[in-house]
This record gives C-alpha cells, sequence and structure tokens, in this order.
C-alpha cells in the first residue's frame, strides 16, 4: 500500500508541478501564455517521471537520494527532490501528504491528497489537492482537484480547479486522461489531458481570447 500510495503522491506532484513554471510574466498575452505552458511541459515532464521512480523505489525498501517518506496518523507525509531543468541537480523540492479516507482500505478506499509546499527553483507561493482513489492495480482517478500558484519572480498567477483526471501509472510514465478548468493571469480555459505514446501524456489548451494549442 505504501508504494501505490507514494506514487499517487508523486503523479499529483508532477501534474501540479507541470503547469508552475515558465519564462517570464506574459501580463495575460495568449501568444506568451502558449510558449510558457509549452516550455513547462516540455522541461518539467522528464524530472518528474525521474522523481516517481525513485519514490517507488525508496518506498520499496531502496533508500533514494532526496526521497523522505514518514509515517503520520492517518496516512504518509512524503518529500521528493526534482531536477526540473535537466542540469542534474534537485533544486526543487515537493512536499504532500496523503490521508486514507479507511485505513483498512488504503487508497481503494479513497484519500486526500495534499501539496503542502514547493521549495527551491523559482519563488512561488503553491496549494493544491484532491481525492485520489485507486480503481486498478495501476490506476488512480482524481477528482475535484484544486491548484492556486503565484511565482515571484514571474508574478504569473495559475488557477486549477474541477480537475478530474484518470491517471494510469507505470515507472516513470504515466498515462493521464481527464479535463481541468483554469485560470492562468486572467486567461480562462480548459486543459483536456491526452494520451501520448511518448511522453505519457500531452495537453490541449482551449478557452476564450486564443486559439485552442496542443503541447507538447
Amino acid at each position: 500500500m505504501a508504494r501505490r500510495a507514494l506514487r499517487a503522491l508523486a503523479a499529483a506532484a508532477m501534474l501540479g508541478g507541470a503547469c508552475t513554471s515558465g519564462t517570464e510574466n506574459n501580463g495575460g498575452d495568449a501568444e506568451d501564455f502558449q510558449i510558457q505552458l509549452g516550455e513547462a511541459i516540455t522541461n518539467n515532464i522528464p524530472g518528474f517521471q525521474q522523481a516517481l521512480q525513485r519514490l517507488a523505489l525508496a518506498a520499496n525498501g531502496n533508500p533514494q537520494t532526496g526521497v523522505t517518506i514518514t509515517p503520520i496518523s492517518g496516512g504518509i507525509q512524503a518529500a521528493v527532490g526534482v531536477d526540473v531543468n535537466g542540469d542534474g541537480s534537485l533544486e526543487t523540492t515537493i512536499s504532500g501528504t496523503l490521508i486514507f479516507l479507511n485505513q483498512a482500505q488504503g487508497l481503494a478506499g479513497g484519500a486526500d491528497a495534499t501539496i503542502t509546499g514547493v521549495s527551491g527553483g523559482a519563488p512561488q507561493d503553491l496549494q493544491a489537492g484532491g481525492r485520489i482513489t485507486q480503481t486498478g492495480a495501476n490506476s488512480l482517478v482524481l477528482t475535484d482537484g484544486q491548484l492556486t500558484t503565484h511565482t515571484h519572480t514571474r508574478e504569473n498567477d495559475l488557477e486549477i480547479e474541477d480537475a478530474n483526471l484518470s491517471v494510469t501509472i507505470t515507472l516513470g510514465l504515466p498515462s493521464v486522461t481527464g479535463t481541468a478548468d483554469f485560470d492562468f493571469n486572467g486567461l480562462r480555459g480548459t486543459l483536456t489531458f491526452l494520451p501520448d505514446a511518448v511522453n505519457g501524456f500531452r495537453i490541449q489548451v482551449s478557452g476564450s481570447g486564443f486559439t485552442t494549442f496542443t503541447v507538447p
């Protein structure tokens, strides 16, 4: 159960973190928004996939650099270092908790997931959460996912709400389908997660004030 719980937490962290970086403040400009989101997804996914692998290994009793696991009342707390820019250093740490609704059932009974903090990298405030339920040996469903982040160096604001996603997890390559609503510096729309053979998933972005596009 611990291994599956940690994979769930890592998947939630990956989805949240993949949408929080960028090049510079776009001031609500749709063209820059597309560039920033594309760069964020392309740059972040490999690092988060590698972090997912280290979490799974640590959960199986093989200590990993940059991974800390702590049992807490009703669930687990974890922190994992992530290389978000591909330079080989774990410059960002994502911390979070999973609280089981029924410990006897584990993730099959549902768990409230919370990303409690992000440190390192671009200074930012981030809160995220949602309910994760295991629906199969390697399948998870996220319902009512929420994320709010503000990046101080770039003055970007991102809000994600009503994220309802299905995640099929294999080591290093989660496949994601589903939708989430977003507001990025005043640009509002919908993120539609689609399966992709190379990256595990891609995101179609549609909304008011810009042309629909897909990343990566």
